[in-house]
């Protein structure tokens, strides 16, 4: 089985290797390496183990790895190579009893960036899970007048009050507004029951935004998320 599974993820693969190709961008993951800032210019804060958003994880951490996966995380090496094979094993252990071993992973930008277990987000990637736990150090830029990088420290001042990672917004302001949406003071801390009810209602979201061809749209789903609760209120999505 785990060999039938490598088959159809090479597929997509270079499927999406050569769709990129068409299109003018690098074929293969992105590299942290590659895009952070120099020395002095950034710090590291440990978050310990988090559950990762799976469709947060762009890249590894090294350029080691990322040529062995199209820019999707599907793996793009022939399937007589012994890579292929580590990958169909994973592949078996993710049908029989779940792949449980955390990644490392770094984050920056919140966007993140594999440095041990390409392979198992690979698999889980191609199994379509949600999230796969890992150890995670985030990369903290110094503050600057981009846009992006106002929009990270309003996230990281929210995370502090509710640690969630799966949602982003291409509008400043954005994080405050969603704080409020919810009945939360500035700053205030959310309760488990809060995190889990929010986590289930944006995932509800999710999926409807999706069937609907959310994912054409310039917006982030978090823009939409946002727009929806202001608009009809947060009980609405129940």
């Amino acid at each position: 089985m785990g060999r039938e599974d490598y088959a159809k993820a090479y597929k997509a693969g270079k499927k999406d290797y050569q769709a990129r190709m068409l299109r003018g961008e690098k074929p293969t993951l992105a590299v942290l390496d590659d895009i952070m800032p120099e020395k002095g210019h950034y710090h590291e804060i440990p978050l310990g183990t988090v559950q990762v958003p799976i469709d947060r994880i762009v890249g590894t951490k090294t350029v080691g790895r990322s040529n062995s996966f199209a820019g999707n995380f599907m793996p793009i090496l022939r399937d007589s190579s012994e890579f292929a094979s580590k990958w169909a094993r994973l592949s078996d252990s993710q049908r029989d009893e779940g792949i449980r071993e955390p990644i490392k992973a770094y984050e920056y930008m919140n966007k993140f960036y594999v440095e041990e277990g390409n392979k198992r987000v690979s698999v889980m990637k191609y199994f379509g899970a949600v999230s796969i736990p890992g150890n995670v150090i985030r990369i903290v830029p110094q503050r600057s007048q981009d846009k992006e990088n106002r929009i990270y420290y309003e996230f990281m001042d929210f995370y502090q009050a509710a640690p969630i990672n799966y949602i982003w917004f291409s509008r400043e302001g954005s994080f405050i507004k969603l704080q409020k949406a919810v009945g939360k003071e500035p700053g205030e801390e959310w309760t488990k029951d809060e995190l889990l009810r929010f986590s289930a209602l944006y995932t509800r979201f999710g999926i409807q935004y999706k069937a609907e061809g959310g994912d054409k749209l310039t917006i982030t789903q978090g823009d939409a998320f946002l727009a929806f609760i202001t608009l009809h209120g947060y009980d609405a999505v129940d």
